[in-house]
Protein backbone atom coordinates (compact mmCIF):
# COMPACT_ATOMS: atom_id res chain seq x y z
CA UNK A 1 0.00 0.00 0.00
CA UNK A 2 2.80 2.61 0.77
CA UNK A 3 4.27 1.72 -2.91
CA UNK A 4 0.57 2.91 -4.00
CA UNK A 5 0.95 6.63 -2.09
CA UNK A 6 4.19 6.69 -3.68
CA UNK A 7 2.75 6.32 -6.77
CA UNK A 8 0.17 8.69 -6.78
CA UNK A 9 2.15 11.06 -5.43
CA UNK A 10 5.08 10.52 -8.20
CA UNK A 11 2.17 10.75 -10.80
CA UNK A 12 0.97 14.29 -9.15
CA UNK A 13 4.42 15.52 -9.29
CA UNK A 14 4.62 14.62 -13.25
CA UNK A 15 1.61 15.42 -14.19
CA UNK A 16 0.06 18.59 -12.38
CA UNK A 17 1.36 22.18 -13.64
CA UNK A 18 2.96 24.66 -11.70
CA UNK A 19 0.65 26.50 -9.65
CA UNK A 20 -1.94 23.91 -9.03
CA UNK A 21 -3.36 21.77 -6.39
CA UNK A 22 -4.53 18.34 -5.56
CA UNK A 23 -6.41 17.07 -3.27
CA UNK A 24 -6.09 13.88 -1.39
CA UNK A 25 -7.51 12.04 1.01
CA UNK A 26 -5.94 8.97 3.40
CA UNK A 27 -7.96 5.74 4.02
CA UNK A 28 -9.08 7.33 7.47
CA UNK A 29 -10.39 10.58 5.92
CA UNK A 30 -7.20 12.88 6.37
CA UNK A 31 -7.72 15.95 3.91
CA UNK A 32 -4.23 16.96 2.13
CA UNK A 33 -3.76 19.60 -0.45
CA UNK A 34 -0.99 19.52 -2.75
CA UNK A 35 0.66 22.45 -4.44
CA UNK A 36 3.06 22.00 -6.88
CA UNK A 37 4.61 25.38 -6.45
CA UNK A 38 6.98 25.10 -9.29
CA UNK A 39 8.72 22.34 -11.16
CA UNK A 40 11.05 21.37 -8.35
CA UNK A 41 8.63 22.46 -5.38
CA UNK A 42 5.76 20.75 -3.78
CA UNK A 43 4.00 21.92 -0.46
CA UNK A 44 1.06 19.51 1.55
CA UNK A 45 -1.04 21.34 3.41
CA UNK A 46 -2.56 19.61 6.35
CA UNK A 47 -5.17 20.94 8.64
CA UNK A 48 -4.32 19.65 12.42
CA UNK A 49 -6.02 20.69 15.16
CA UNK A 50 -7.72 23.27 13.28
CA UNK A 51 -3.43 25.35 12.11
CA UNK A 52 -2.89 24.48 8.31
CA UNK A 53 0.35 22.77 8.61
CA UNK A 54 2.67 22.57 5.63
CA UNK A 55 5.56 20.31 4.55
CA UNK A 56 7.49 21.96 1.61
CA UNK A 57 9.96 19.28 -0.05
CA UNK A 58 12.12 20.61 -2.87
CA UNK A 59 14.13 17.83 -5.57
CA UNK A 60 15.39 17.75 -8.56
CA UNK A 61 15.54 14.83 -10.83
CA UNK A 62 17.75 12.33 -9.29
CA UNK A 63 16.45 13.27 -5.93
CA UNK A 64 12.37 12.79 -6.40
CA UNK A 65 11.83 9.56 -5.19
CA UNK A 66 13.71 10.48 -1.39
CA UNK A 67 11.66 13.56 -1.36
CA UNK A 68 8.33 11.42 -1.85
CA UNK A 69 9.12 8.87 0.61
CA UNK A 70 10.31 12.02 3.12
CA UNK A 71 7.07 13.55 2.33
CA UNK A 72 4.91 10.39 3.39
CA UNK A 73 7.42 9.61 6.56
CA UNK A 74 6.71 13.55 7.72
CA UNK A 75 2.75 13.54 6.60
CA UNK A 76 2.82 10.19 9.23
CA UNK A 77 4.91 11.79 11.96
CA UNK A 78 2.35 14.40 11.47
CA UNK A 79 -0.89 12.76 11.57
CA UNK A 80 0.25 10.08 14.23
CA UNK A 81 -0.72 6.94 11.50
CA UNK A 82 0.88 5.11 8.84
CA UNK A 83 -0.83 6.43 5.63
CA UNK A 84 -2.15 2.77 4.02
CA UNK A 85 -3.99 4.38 1.46
CA UNK A 86 -3.75 7.55 -0.80
CA UNK A 87 -6.58 8.63 -3.58
CA UNK A 88 -7.36 11.65 -5.44
CA UNK A 89 -10.21 13.55 -3.70
CA UNK A 90 -13.09 15.39 -5.53
CA UNK A 91 -13.60 18.15 -2.84
CA UNK A 92 -11.50 19.25 0.31
CA UNK A 93 -12.73 21.72 3.44
CA UNK A 94 -10.17 23.25 5.47
CA UNK A 95 -12.87 25.98 6.73
CA UNK A 96 -12.17 26.04 10.14
CA UNK A 97 -8.64 25.61 9.90
CA UNK A 98 -6.45 28.53 10.06
CA UNK A 99 -3.10 29.68 8.89
CA UNK A 100 0.00 29.02 10.80
CA UNK A 101 1.93 31.44 11.55
CA UNK A 102 3.93 33.12 9.55
CA UNK A 103 7.43 31.54 8.80
CA UNK A 104 9.80 34.36 9.70
CA UNK A 105 7.96 34.24 13.39
CA UNK A 106 7.75 30.86 13.29
CA UNK A 107 11.76 30.40 12.73
CA UNK A 108 12.55 32.50 15.20
CA UNK A 109 10.28 30.71 17.78
CA UNK A 110 12.27 27.65 16.96
CA UNK A 111 15.52 29.42 17.45
CA UNK A 112 14.31 30.50 20.64
CA UNK A 113 12.87 27.24 21.94
CA UNK A 114 14.62 24.60 20.06
CA UNK A 115 17.36 23.23 22.58
CA UNK A 116 20.44 22.39 21.61
CA UNK A 117 20.92 18.33 20.78
CA UNK A 118 23.89 17.28 23.98
CA UNK A 119 27.55 16.91 23.50
CA UNK A 120 28.63 13.71 24.18
CA UNK A 121 32.40 14.47 23.96
CA UNK A 122 32.86 14.27 27.49
CA UNK A 123 31.00 10.93 27.69
CA UNK A 124 33.65 10.14 24.90
CA UNK A 125 36.67 10.85 27.08
CA UNK A 126 35.08 9.18 30.25
CA UNK A 127 38.30 7.04 31.53
CA UNK A 128 37.23 3.95 33.14
CA UNK A 129 38.98 1.15 34.58
CA UNK A 130 38.98 -0.95 31.76
CA UNK A 131 38.38 -0.88 27.76
CA UNK A 132 37.82 -3.29 24.86
CA UNK A 133 38.65 -1.45 21.90
CA UNK A 134 37.73 -2.83 18.32
CA UNK A 135 39.56 -1.30 15.38
CA UNK A 136 37.85 -0.82 12.10
CA UNK A 137 39.72 1.24 10.03
CA UNK A 138 43.44 2.37 9.66
CA UNK A 139 44.06 6.49 9.20
CA UNK A 140 47.70 5.67 8.88
CA UNK A 141 50.86 5.86 11.18
CA UNK A 142 49.06 4.20 14.35
CA UNK A 143 45.47 5.93 14.06
CA UNK A 144 42.47 3.81 14.02
CA UNK A 145 38.85 4.63 13.80
CA UNK A 146 37.65 2.67 16.66
CA UNK A 147 34.88 1.48 18.66
CA UNK A 148 34.98 0.84 22.69
CA UNK A 149 32.68 -1.37 23.74
CA UNK A 150 32.28 -0.09 27.10
CA UNK A 151 30.88 3.12 26.23
CA UNK A 152 29.32 2.28 22.73
CA UNK A 153 31.02 5.14 20.49
CA UNK A 154 33.20 5.23 17.67
CA UNK A 155 36.04 7.27 17.47
CA UNK A 156 39.81 8.19 16.49
CA UNK A 157 42.51 6.48 18.74
CA UNK A 158 45.99 5.59 18.37
CA UNK A 159 47.09 1.58 19.10
CA UNK A 160 49.47 -0.37 18.53
CA UNK A 161 47.83 -2.55 15.62
CA UNK A 162 44.76 -3.82 13.79
CA UNK A 163 44.10 -6.35 16.43
CA UNK A 164 41.10 -5.92 19.44
CA UNK A 165 42.93 -4.94 22.24
CA UNK A 166 42.13 -4.21 26.36
CA UNK A 167 43.19 -1.09 28.01
CA UNK A 168 44.02 -1.00 32.09
CA UNK A 169 45.99 1.15 33.91
CA UNK A 170 47.47 2.34 30.54
CA UNK A 171 48.34 -1.63 30.01
CA UNK A 172 47.58 -3.03 26.50
CA UNK A 173 46.90 -7.02 26.45
CA UNK A 174 45.30 -8.68 23.11
CA UNK A 175 41.48 -9.17 23.28
CA UNK A 176 40.48 -12.32 22.10
CA UNK A 177 36.70 -12.21 21.54
CA UNK A 178 35.32 -15.34 22.57
CA UNK A 179 31.83 -14.96 20.62
CA UNK A 180 31.33 -12.37 17.73
CA UNK A 181 27.47 -12.12 18.69
CA UNK A 182 27.88 -10.19 21.15
CA UNK A 183 30.30 -7.77 18.84
CA UNK A 184 27.84 -8.10 16.07
CA UNK A 185 24.84 -6.64 18.53
CA UNK A 186 26.70 -3.71 19.45
CA UNK A 187 27.96 -2.95 15.74
CA UNK A 188 24.25 -2.82 14.88
CA UNK A 189 23.15 -0.06 17.31
CA UNK A 190 24.90 2.46 14.66
CA UNK A 191 21.84 3.71 12.46
CA UNK A 192 21.93 6.18 9.62
CA UNK A 193 19.67 9.12 10.93
CA UNK A 194 18.42 9.93 7.37
CA UNK A 195 16.98 13.30 7.95
CA UNK A 196 19.74 14.63 10.50
CA UNK A 197 22.54 12.86 7.45
CA UNK A 198 24.75 11.45 10.93
CA UNK A 199 25.06 9.78 13.85
CA UNK A 200 26.15 11.49 17.18
CA UNK A 201 27.58 8.44 18.78
CA UNK A 202 30.10 7.77 15.91
CA UNK A 203 30.50 11.31 14.59
CA UNK A 204 34.31 12.11 14.13
CA UNK A 205 36.49 14.83 13.29
CA UNK A 206 39.14 14.04 10.86
CA UNK A 207 41.41 17.61 9.73
CA UNK A 208 38.41 19.26 10.25
CA UNK A 209 36.34 17.34 8.29
CA UNK A 210 32.97 15.23 9.89
CA UNK A 211 32.46 11.59 8.96
CA UNK A 212 29.76 9.45 10.32
CA UNK A 213 30.24 5.75 10.96
CA UNK A 214 27.01 3.46 10.10
CA UNK A 215 25.97 0.00 9.47
CA UNK A 216 23.29 -1.17 6.97
CA UNK A 217 21.77 -3.51 5.05
CA UNK A 218 22.40 -3.26 0.87
CA UNK A 219 21.98 -4.94 -2.05
CA UNK A 220 24.28 -4.37 -5.25
CA UNK A 221 22.09 -2.92 -8.02
CA UNK A 222 24.72 -1.37 -10.77
CA UNK A 223 28.25 -0.92 -11.43
CA UNK A 224 28.43 3.28 -11.78
CA UNK A 225 32.10 3.05 -13.25
CA UNK A 226 35.35 4.89 -11.28
CA UNK A 227 35.80 8.00 -9.17
CA UNK A 228 38.85 9.60 -7.37
CA UNK A 229 37.69 11.40 -4.07
CA UNK A 230 39.86 12.91 -1.01
CA UNK A 231 38.77 11.17 2.06
CA UNK A 232 40.79 10.10 5.24
CA UNK A 233 43.84 11.84 4.49
CA UNK A 234 44.49 10.48 1.14
CA UNK A 235 43.18 10.26 -2.41
CA UNK A 236 41.44 7.26 -3.30
CA UNK A 237 40.11 5.83 -6.55
CA UNK A 238 36.80 3.82 -6.00
CA UNK A 239 34.34 2.55 -7.78
CA UNK A 240 30.60 4.02 -7.67
CA UNK A 241 27.96 1.59 -6.95
CA UNK A 242 23.95 2.33 -7.04
CA UNK A 243 22.86 -0.17 -4.16
CA UNK A 244 19.37 -0.66 -2.39
CA UNK A 245 19.11 0.41 1.20
CA UNK A 246 16.01 0.19 3.28
CA UNK A 247 14.59 3.45 5.07
CA UNK A 248 12.42 2.46 8.64
CA UNK A 249 10.54 5.06 9.85
CA UNK A 250 9.47 5.17 13.96
CA UNK A 251 5.81 4.66 12.76
CA UNK A 252 6.75 1.53 11.37
CA UNK A 253 7.18 2.58 7.64
CA UNK A 254 9.76 0.35 5.40
CA UNK A 255 11.00 1.65 2.39
CA UNK A 256 13.60 0.57 -0.44
CA UNK A 257 16.13 3.39 -1.40
CA UNK A 258 18.29 3.58 -3.77
CA UNK A 259 22.03 5.20 -2.43
CA UNK A 260 25.16 5.65 -4.47
CA UNK A 261 27.79 4.15 -2.15
CA UNK A 262 32.03 3.95 -3.19
CA UNK A 263 33.81 0.88 -2.60
CA UNK A 264 37.00 -1.26 -4.45
CA UNK A 265 35.05 -3.68 -6.05
CA UNK A 266 34.48 -3.60 -9.53
CA UNK A 267 32.05 -6.42 -9.56
CA UNK A 268 28.13 -6.64 -8.53
CA UNK A 269 27.26 -8.77 -5.53
CA UNK A 270 23.93 -8.97 -6.24
CA UNK A 271 20.53 -10.71 -3.92
CA UNK A 272 22.81 -11.51 -0.71
CA UNK A 273 22.02 -10.56 2.50
CA UNK A 274 24.85 -8.12 3.48
CA UNK A 275 25.33 -5.36 6.15
CA UNK A 276 27.95 -2.81 4.88
CA UNK A 277 30.52 -0.90 7.43
CA UNK A 278 29.98 2.53 6.31
CA UNK A 279 31.91 6.36 5.93
CA UNK A 280 29.09 9.28 5.27
CA UNK A 281 31.33 12.42 4.59
CA UNK A 282 30.22 16.06 4.98
CA UNK A 283 29.95 16.25 0.90
CA UNK A 284 27.31 13.00 1.29
CA UNK A 285 30.03 10.44 0.08
CA UNK A 286 29.54 7.08 1.39
CA UNK A 287 32.38 5.10 1.51
CA UNK A 288 32.33 1.05 2.14
CA UNK A 289 34.67 0.01 4.50
CA UNK A 290 33.46 -3.95 5.17
CA UNK A 291 30.37 -5.91 5.34
CA UNK A 292 29.00 -8.65 7.39
CA UNK A 293 27.58 -11.29 5.74
CA UNK A 294 24.37 -11.65 7.66
CA UNK A 295 22.82 -14.58 5.23
CA UNK A 296 25.85 -16.73 5.91
CA UNK A 297 25.92 -15.93 9.83
CA UNK A 298 22.55 -16.89 10.45
CA UNK A 299 23.51 -20.32 8.73
CA UNK A 300 25.44 -20.66 10.74
CA UNK A 301 23.66 -19.57 13.69
CA UNK A 302 26.65 -17.03 14.36
CA UNK A 303 24.63 -14.10 14.41
CA UNK A 304 20.80 -14.06 12.93
CA UNK A 305 19.06 -11.84 10.64
CA UNK A 306 16.61 -11.56 13.82
CA UNK A 307 19.50 -10.11 15.95
CA UNK A 308 20.38 -7.87 13.79
CA UNK A 309 17.13 -6.01 13.41
CA UNK A 310 16.12 -6.05 17.05
CA UNK A 311 19.45 -4.38 17.88
CA UNK A 312 19.43 -1.88 14.72
CA UNK A 313 16.11 -0.62 15.96
CA UNK A 314 16.99 -0.38 19.29
CA UNK A 315 18.06 3.03 18.63
CA UNK A 316 14.07 4.39 17.99
CA UNK A 317 13.27 3.64 21.40
CA UNK A 318 10.24 1.75 20.51
CA UNK A 319 8.83 -1.12 23.15
CA UNK A 320 5.62 -1.76 21.23
CA UNK A 321 6.42 -5.46 19.86
CA UNK A 322 4.27 -5.17 16.86
CA UNK A 323 7.15 -2.40 15.57
CA UNK A 324 9.85 -5.01 15.52
CA UNK A 325 7.60 -8.01 13.69
CA UNK A 326 5.98 -5.19 11.45
CA UNK A 327 9.60 -4.29 9.97
CA UNK A 328 10.63 -7.76 10.14
CA UNK A 329 8.18 -9.25 8.00
CA UNK A 330 8.16 -6.27 5.59
CA UNK A 331 11.89 -6.62 5.13
CA UNK A 332 11.34 -10.76 4.47
CA UNK A 333 8.70 -9.89 2.12
CA UNK A 334 10.73 -7.53 0.43
CA UNK A 335 14.54 -8.41 0.20
CA UNK A 336 15.16 -11.69 2.05
CA UNK A 337 12.78 -14.04 0.79
CA UNK A 338 14.29 -12.82 -3.13
CA UNK A 339 17.52 -12.89 -2.11
CA UNK A 340 19.97 -15.96 -2.27
CA UNK A 341 19.51 -16.55 1.23
CA UNK A 342 15.17 -17.07 0.68
CA UNK A 343 15.44 -20.25 2.28
CA UNK A 344 16.27 -18.75 5.75
CA UNK A 345 12.41 -17.48 5.60
CA UNK A 346 11.07 -20.77 7.63
CA UNK A 347 13.81 -20.29 10.24
CA UNK A 348 13.20 -16.09 10.63
CA UNK A 349 9.57 -16.91 11.06
CA UNK A 350 10.21 -19.30 13.74
CA UNK A 351 12.54 -17.17 15.65
CA UNK A 352 10.12 -14.25 15.51
CA UNK A 353 7.60 -16.51 17.06
CA UNK A 354 9.66 -16.93 20.50
CA UNK A 355 11.98 -13.40 20.72
CA UNK A 356 12.49 -14.26 23.94
CA UNK A 357 14.97 -17.34 23.24
CA UNK A 358 15.83 -15.93 20.31
CA UNK A 359 16.69 -12.33 20.54
CA UNK A 360 19.28 -12.20 23.28
CA UNK A 361 19.04 -8.59 24.05
CA UNK A 362 14.84 -8.69 24.73
CA UNK A 363 14.89 -8.79 28.63
CA UNK A 364 11.18 -9.39 28.97
CA UNK A 365 7.54 -9.28 27.18
CA UNK A 366 4.03 -8.66 28.04
CA UNK A 367 1.35 -8.25 25.88
CA UNK A 368 2.73 -5.77 22.98
CA UNK A 369 4.85 -4.52 24.84
CA UNK A 370 8.73 -5.45 24.27
CA UNK A 371 11.61 -4.21 27.15
CA UNK A 372 15.49 -4.13 25.30
CA UNK A 373 18.27 -4.41 26.69
CA UNK A 374 20.94 -2.29 25.29
CA UNK A 375 23.17 -4.53 23.06
CA UNK A 376 26.20 -3.39 25.18
CA UNK A 377 24.95 -4.72 28.41
CA UNK A 378 24.49 -8.17 26.28
CA UNK A 379 28.59 -7.95 25.52
CA UNK A 380 29.47 -7.30 28.93
CA UNK A 381 27.11 -10.15 30.67
CA UNK A 382 28.39 -12.65 28.04
CA UNK A 383 31.91 -11.75 26.61
CA UNK A 384 32.53 -10.36 30.56
CA UNK A 385 30.85 -12.02 32.75
CA UNK A 386 30.37 -14.96 30.55
CA UNK A 387 26.49 -15.03 31.69
CA UNK A 388 23.62 -15.70 29.47
CA UNK A 389 21.46 -13.47 32.26
CA UNK A 390 22.04 -10.08 31.19
CA UNK A 391 23.60 -7.85 34.31
CA UNK A 392 21.17 -4.62 35.43
CA UNK A 393 23.93 -3.83 38.16
CA UNK A 394 27.25 -4.25 37.28
CA UNK A 395 30.38 -1.96 36.56
CA UNK A 396 29.04 -1.30 33.36
CA UNK A 397 25.84 -0.50 34.24
CA UNK A 398 26.67 3.31 34.60
CA UNK A 399 28.05 3.76 31.29
CA UNK A 400 25.05 1.84 29.54
CA UNK A 401 22.71 4.39 31.30
CA UNK A 402 24.70 7.42 30.79
CA UNK A 403 24.68 6.06 26.74
CA UNK A 404 20.60 5.57 27.05
CA UNK A 405 20.01 9.35 28.64
CA UNK A 406 22.03 10.70 25.51
CA UNK A 407 19.92 8.49 23.19
CA UNK A 408 16.91 9.60 24.95
CA UNK A 409 17.68 13.10 24.90
CA UNK A 410 18.21 13.19 21.14
CA UNK A 411 14.84 11.51 20.59
CA UNK A 412 13.03 13.78 21.83
CA UNK A 413 14.74 16.39 20.27
CA UNK A 414 13.43 14.60 16.87
CA UNK A 415 16.87 12.61 16.28
CA UNK A 416 16.27 8.61 14.50
CA UNK A 417 12.64 9.28 13.66
CA UNK A 418 14.28 7.69 10.32
CA UNK A 419 17.09 5.31 9.79
CA UNK A 420 18.83 3.26 7.47
CA UNK A 421 18.03 -0.36 8.71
Amino acid sequence: MKEESYQLLEYVIEHSLEGTFTALETSNGTQIVLAKEDPHTLTAILCIDGIAKRITKRFTRTTVHKAIYELIDEIENMISQPIEELKISQRVSFENCIEERGEEEKSKRRKRERPKPPSIDEYKRIEIPQKHIIPLLHLGEKKYLSLTLELGVIDIMELPSFSPIIVERNQVTPYKIREMRTVYNVLSLFKLDRFNTSNPFSIISLNGKSLTFFTALYNDVELLGQTSVTMLQRNLKLVRHEVTMFSVSKKGSLHTEEVEILNNKNSLDRNNVKVGLFLRSDDGNIVQIGDINLGELHEKNVFTVNEYIYSSLYIMRNEDYSFFDNILMKLLNAYIAKSNYSRLTKDIIERETNVNYSIPIVMRTLANHIELANPILYWYSKEILNSDEICTNCPITEYVNKLNEFLNNYVKLGYFKSVFL
